[in-house]
């Protein structure tokens, strides 16, 4: 990935998104030029690994990655906000992988959440529709393909996966119009 060519919001997307995954980047105080961020984003000019760093800097500066201790070396790690806001970027980059050939079953994935948990109910119903969900109903939305994982990583994401139910049916009415839309 070319690093000078990408905005300061996905440098950090990157780093945070790499952090969710990988846990934790040594810092290497010491020897700032020896930052193992590096070793993520692959072969970089000086110039990109100073993009890093400042990036790595301005998100401990927002409270988003914080610097840790361990056997002698500083890392950084997510902060609890920082995991909440990686965990979004992964939910936005997210998607449900289609089948080579459908396996003639339609999942229903449907909520009811609570009206103190507005905000919450609506950014899970965007990360369904967003997946590629068809909204059959205000609550309810119908998929080919299978999605268990990611709408279970969505719910856990936004604190409602116990709201959320996924059906998996052979026969749903309308089948015509919802073939169609899945080119199915």
């Amino acid at each position: 990935m070319a690093i000078k060519d990408t905005t300061k919001e996905a440098v950090a997307e990157i780093i945070l998104s790499t952090l969710l995954v990988a846990g934790v980047f040594a810092v290497a105080i010491m020897a700032p030029n020896a930052v193992q961020l590096f070793k993520y984003f692959g072969k970089k000019t000086p110039h990109e690994q100073w993009r890093i760093r400042r990036s790595a800097t301005r998100l401990e500066k927002r409270g988003l990655i914080g610097k840790r201790s361990m056997r002698g070396e500083e890392y950084y790690v997510l902060t609890p906000t920082g995991k909440e806001r990686a965990m979004r970027y992964k939910i936005k980059n997210m998607t449900i992988r289609r089948q080579k050939k459908w396996d003639g079953l339609w999942r229903i994935v449907m909520f009811d959440i609570p009206e103190d948990k507005k905000l919450a109910r609506r950014a899970i119903s965007h990360a369904i529709q967003k997946l590629g969900c068809l909204q059959y109903q205000k609550s309810v939305f119908i998929t080919p393909y299978p999605c268990e994982k990611e709408i279970d990583f969505a719910g856990e994401c936004f604190g409602v996966r116990k709201y959320i139910r996924i059906i998996t049916a052979k026969d749903v009415e309308g089948i015509n119009s919802i073939k169609k839309h899945f080119n199915v």
